[in-house]
């Protein structure tokens, strides 16, 4: 996003994004049962503005590549792991996907780009290495290796993220950014 909004502008647009997605999770399951990882730790002043407005949990992500940072996490909280650029997703999504993963090991809710927004498990995510991140098959991958060791459920329909200024264009075309921008 740095190209289209400049540093400053991408970093705004992530604080919103962060904000977006906390608010979906807290409408969703309550703030008790929310926890935002940052990186490099959780202690940057905007982590914890986010705990005291929202109430929510902070924990570190561990360092390495996304694949090592999502499997850490969910081995140390199973549930739902969403992306802080999930822009596409619902409350209603969130609801739905807890209520999917009762009946299976993994799930995955699709973004319109080959990625993913949104991933839930219930036991550990087998390793992640070797995944090809921002490539339009990491969905494909990731599916594939969580079919090996359990059971996958898609969720449908795909929701769009904010990865890229074409993104950032397609997003403005179609009103979605309303809600960051209007805070």
């Amino acid at each position: 996003m740095i190209p289209r909004l400049g540093a400053r502008g991408a970093a705004w647009v992530q604080r919103r994004l962060i904000e977006h997605v906390l608010n979906l999770a807290i409408t969703a399951v309550g703030p008790a049962s929310v926890t935002l990882w940052g990186a490099p730790n959780a202690a940057h002043g905007f982590f914890m503005h986010c705990r005291l407005q929202h109430g929510v949990r902070l924990a570190r992500q561990v360092g390495g590549d996304l694949g090592a940072r999502m499997r850490s996490t969910l081995r140390r909280q199973p549930g739902l792991l969403i992306g802080s650029d999930a822009l596409g997703l619902t409350a209603e999504d969130l609801v739905r996907a807890s209520a999917a993963l009762g009946n299976a090991d993994y799930l995955l809710q699709p973004a319109p780009d080959g990625g993913y927004v949104l991933i839930g498990a219930r036991k550990p995510l087998p390793p992640l290495a070797g995944i090809a991140w921002s490539s339009g098959c990491e969905g494909r991958q990731t599916a594939a290796r969580l079919a090996r060791v359990g059971t996958l459920t898609w969720l449908a329909p795909a929701r769009s993220d904010l990865d890229t200024p074409k993104d950032w264009r397609r997003a403005r075309r179609q009103g979605q950014l309303e809600p960051l921008i209007h805070r």
